[in-house]
């Protein structure tokens, strides 16, 4: 493979069946929640790893966003609605930029219950969560195990 940018690689990428075959080999879509879960390597952030081929890596939702819209320009950052790193699903991911990411991310993590409050951090929720979906253990253990009782407990105001 020549040396691609990082956006040609995601198309190379997305268009390769064999390369696509063994992304989605390391996705889990357990019953208990409609993220797929990325079962790889890990980012600090919590984003899943991949390795494309000769020590080239990629975010692993930016290639599940690339593979689910194809043709598409690549964009600077994708967003997960769902705010869980780790997840694969394209119906969770969204073309943005770190802009209106950032702005997400603050206006969010305030919000009781988010994952974003969760206590161990993205990467190690993204651990716990990797973690389940290979064991088969409930989502909402899990998720609870980050969350302060203030978060945990929280009824919804509407």
């Amino acid at each position: 493979m020549t040396r691609l940018s990082p956006a040609d690689l995601l198309v190379w990428a997305a268009g390769r069946d064999d390369v696509m075959a063994r992304f989605w080999a390391r996705v889990a879509r357990p019953e208990w929640t409609d993220c797929w879960i990325w079962t790889g390597a890990l980012s600090d952030q919590g984003h899943g790893r991949f390795w494309i081929g000769e020590g080239r890596v990629v975010i692993a939702d930016r290639l599940a966003w690339m593979a689910a819209h194809h043709g598409q320009e690549v964009p600077e950052v994708v967003t997960h609605d769902c705010d869980n790193p780790c997840c694969q699903n394209p119906d969770h991911l969204r073309a943005g930029d770190r802009s209106t990411n950032g702005l997400e991310y603050w206006a969010r993590r305030g919000v009781p219950g988010s994952p974003l409050n969760d206590r161990r951090g993205a990467r190690k929720r993204a651990e716990a969560l990797r973690e389940a979906a290979l064991t088969g253990r409930p989502l909402s253990e899990v998720l609870a195990d980050g969350l302060s009782d203030v978060d945990r407990d929280q009824e919804p105001l509407w």
